[in-house]
């Protein structure tokens, strides 16, 4: 399937590797399907969530233990049955990230992060309630401190 993008061009996808959002994400619930893209750098930490539903649309994201090791999160039941996730081997964790203008001050979302059941390719964002982690929590900071 080809797919006209605002930020890649003309690509070819996959349909089996479509995710599907069935809430969307928060802020852009009309949009439902994605696919995520690698970096032409593959050395590369980041990705993008490329919506399908309005291809002018895609998301830088992350995997936080790229920066933040020791980052875990606790899912409530109802995610792992909205999701089916049979194991948790099977399922891909992602963070938003917004780059601004000074690229020091770029940050990760660690309060929301995407989860992605490679399973059956059934996606949400969640929001983790009784967490300490922030919304805009600063990538490179995280990565001076484990010696990145």
């Amino acid at each position: 399937m080809e797919l006209n993008t605002k930020h890649f061009g003309l690509i070819e996808i996959e349909e089996k590797g479509i995710i599907q959002f069935t809430d969307g994400l928060p802020g852009f619930e009309n949009l439902k399907q994605f696919v995520l893209l690698g970096s032409p750098d593959k050395d590369s930490p980041f990705q993008w969530l490329q919506s399908l539903d309005n291809t002018d649309i895609a998301f830088v994201v992350i995997d936080p233990r790229v920066f933040k090791p020791d980052y875990d999160i606790d899912v409530d039941d109802s995610e792992v049955e909205i999701l089916r996730i049979k194991d948790v081997k099977n399922v891909l964790v992602y963070s938003i990230v917004v780059i601004p203008d000074d690229i020091s001050k770029m940050t990760a979302n660690l309060k929301a992060p995407i989860l992605i059941n490679i399973e059956n390719n059934m996606a949400k964002q969640i929001v983790l309630d009784k967490s300490t982690y922030q919304v805009r929590h600063y990538i490179l900071d995280e990565l001076r401190k484990i010696g990145g």
